[in-house]
């Protein structure tokens, strides 16, 4: 079976990782998979690890404007000239271009709904999402019963997976203080978090609790990776608070984020709006003990104060002092961090995520809905 992946871009980031994560889960299976997309930088590491990547021109935020309507043709024809069975989008964006150019060529069509969109009047006439849509978790899957009115038998549950024996690998004191020199970091503990520097990501509610987590040990430091539009607003709340000095934004990385949560001491999920949390599942299969928001999919992954700690959306208080506690408490932290390990283990690998896929990529193919 030969699939194709569809994705507005392959920048750093959830979707992108999710995608490549699956192409390699998918090879060891026998499924030949590519990706299209408008490019980014990730497209070196789709190149290491063997995945043949395709050029389309649809880095656009209008689902239904002219970059998208552009694309249908030249996606269409390289469905075709691949000898595509099944096509898979991951955005908005993508998807009505997939549904456009899977009818053109021929060929069958799903998505994966990575999140909750506003349920727009266009949204719910254009029905894109495919002979199959894929929701991370279980609020996800309501999401699109309760705003779309989509059948439940056409949502095929699949929650993310992540490669444990990446995020198991333990790394040496010497080059876990290699690293933390290299980003710049000091000696002391780090509280960290990864994901695109938008509101919905909740970054800012994780600096403002810093500035009571600094108050109590000075040498705490926070970690903020990735890039977004956020970032000049963050770095000033930071300034203002005046923590600059133990705040680091390290950009985005583009691999090796299993090194880069090694030298977390704590991990910080503080969206006020999420679908499930893949960089909360990489740092809880790095044995990372994690604080993370009370809301959506979070809420299937976290158990609180036995895999991990969940705290109110936006509640300042309660995530520094969450923080805190794990900071002072070595044997808890540890606690937690095993927990959520095995946790992830057992439920979200990205062998269990594949063969799911698998199985509703052949139902789909052979008319079994």
């Amino acid at each position: 079976m030969k699939v194709l992946h569809v994705n507005t871009h392959m920048n750093i980031g959830g979707i992108g990782r999710y995608i490549l994560s699956l192409c390699n889960a998918m090879k060891k299976m026998g499924i030949d998979c590519s990706v299209a997309s408008s490019g980014g930088n990730l497209e070196d590491e789709l190149k290491e690890n063997g995945i043949k990547h395709k050029y389309i021109g649809i880095k656009t935020k209008f689902e239904f404007g002219p970059k998208v309507f552009s694309a249908v043709s030249p996606l269409a024809n390289i469905i075709m000239e691949e000898g595509v069975n099944l096509v898979h989008a991951h955005t908005r964006v993508s998807q009505v271009v997939s549904f456009l150019a899977s009818r053109k060529a021929e060929a069958h069509y799903v998505s994966t709904c990575h999140g909750f969109f506003k349920p727009k009047l266009s949204r719910k006439l254009f029905d894109t999402w495919g002979e199959r849509v894929v929701a991370i978790s279980e609020p996800v899957k309501a999401h699109l019963e309760r705003d779309f009115g989509i059948n439940s038998e056409r949502i095929g549950l699949i929650h993310n997976g992540v490669d444990m024996d990446k995020f198991s690998k333990n790394f040496s004191n010497d080059e876990i203080s290699k690293l933390k020199r290299s980003i710049t970091l000091k000696e002391g503990p780090v509280v960290g978090t990864i994901g695109r520097l938008s509101s919905v990501k909740g970054q800012k509610f994780l600096i403002e609790a810093m500035k009571n987590v600094i108050s109590k040990n000075n040498l705490a430091q926070c970690l903020i990776i990735g890039e977004g539009p956020e970032e000049d607003e963050l770095k000033k709340l930071a300034v203002d608070l005046g923590i600059e000095n133990n705040v680091k934004f390290a950009g985005p990385i583009y691999k090796d984020a299993n090194m880069y949560l090694a030298c977390m001491d704590v991990f910080v999920l503080p969206s006020i709006k999420e679908g499930l949390g893949l960089a909360l599942l990489e740092a809880m299969a790095a044995a990372r003990p994690c604080v993370a928001s009370d809301i959506g999919g979070i809420r299937d992954i976290v158990k609180d104060r036995d895999n991990g700690m969940l705290v109110p959306v936006a509640d300042i208080s309660a995530m520094a002092d969450s923080i805190s506690k794990l900071l002072s408490d070595k044997a808890a932290a540890m606690r937690l961090g095993q927990n959520g390990r095995e946790f992830v283990k057992e439920n979200f690998s990205i062998t269990v995520m594949a063969e799911k896929m698998s199985r509703l990529y052949r139902e789909v193919v052979s008319g079994k809905q």
